[in-house]
């Protein structure tokens, strides 16, 4: 059984309805039915004691409170109060369904799909930084700023964001390699040592190459962060420090969008954290960076310019 990884929030989540939603297919059968109840009827279980509840979803009470703790609160109380205070954003349970499943449909007009695609990437990013854990997040940047190399792992559009967090690591002066699929991964395992790190990032957790690779470094005492959308899998199970995203997947928008959105969120919060802790060496890795690729802008423009005043005019036969 995986381990639990939640987080405690100061305060609700912006989309709590969306995180049971998108967290579903990670709950056992007792959570699931505590789910289903919520997800179906939010006002009226807002309004239930926890006994209650407990009695209408045919589970019971010390199902409630792991429930409750698995969507990142203390307890029960904690939670309703969250779950009346998206009701009463939410406004009534026609417009909560609605809200739940905001996808674009084939009849949305062009201004529709801009306005739904705009407010769920922002909802992405504002819901994940409520979820993100901060001592989570301070470990992993430790752990990128003591380690020699950093080898960055995901798949399709995870495999996107492992570029990019490979690009803004390499610029900032710290070595560090992307894979983008399990073979090249497990073939360049000798380049990472104990003290390194593994980023892996898996919007599921449960995509057997990435829990094949995670377990595959960890045995050799790599330090394994994992950035997800999961609140258990068997990659959370794995990994020694879990950073958790918030992204809800629709019928026409996949994971290659929100959860992208979401991850790269994450990424670039660990990466301008990690410059603040050297920033006199980071800045100076900028720079030689900056003026490598200025460099090479300047001769091709030079080049550019020189082959166009070589090149003779040609002026139509239709004259201006």
């Amino acid at each position: 059984m995986a381990k639990r990884v939640a987080t405690i929030h100061s305060t609700p989540l912006s989309d709590l309805l969306g995180e049971i939603k998108s967290s579903f297919r990670s709950f056992h059968a007792s959570e699931a039915a505590i789910a289903t109840a919520v997800l179906n009827d939010p006002i009226r279980v807002a309004q239930m004691k926890i006994s209650d509840l407990a009695e209408h979803s045919e589970t019971s009470v010390a199902s409630i409170v792991r429930f409750s703790k698995a969507m990142g609160f203390k307890g029960y109380p904690e939670f309703r109060m969250a779950l009346v205070s998206e009701v009463s954003r939410l406004g009534l349970s026609n417009k909560i369904n609605q809200e739940l499943d905001s996808g674009i449909t084939v009849e949305d007009s062009p201004a529709e799909i801009i306005r739904k695609i705009s407010a769920a990437d922002a909802l992405a990013i504002q819901t994940t930084a409520e979820r993100l854990d901060v001592e989570s997040f301070t470990r992993a940047v430790a752990s990128w700023d003591k380690a020699k190399m950093i080898g960055i792992f995901g798949l399709v559009s995870s495999g996107y964001v492992a570029l990019d967090l490979q690009l803004k690591l390499n610029r900032q002066g710290k070595n560090a390699i992307a894979w983008s699929d399990a073979h090249t991964a497990l073939t360049s395992v000798s380049m990472l040592k104990p003290g390194d790190c593994l980023v892996a990032i898996s919007h599921s957790g449960t995509t057997l190459d990435v829990v094949d690779v995670m377990q595959e470094f960890k045995n050799r005492g790599i330090t394994v962060i994992l950035i997800t959308n999961s609140l258990r899998s068997t990659a959370t199970n794995l990994a020694d420090i879990v950073l958790h995203t918030s992204a809800r997947e629709t019928t026409f928008r996949s994971g290659a969008t929100a959860s992208r959105i979401a991850q790269l969120t994450v990424v670039d919060c660990l990466c301008v954290a990690l410059a603040q802790r050297n920033w006199s060496g980071t800045k100076s890795a900028l720079d030689e960076s900056r003026g490598a690729i200025g460099a090479r802008s300047g001769r091709k423009a030079a080049g550019t310019a020189k082959t166009s005043a070589q090149t003779p005019k040609v002026r139509s036969r239709g004259g201006n």
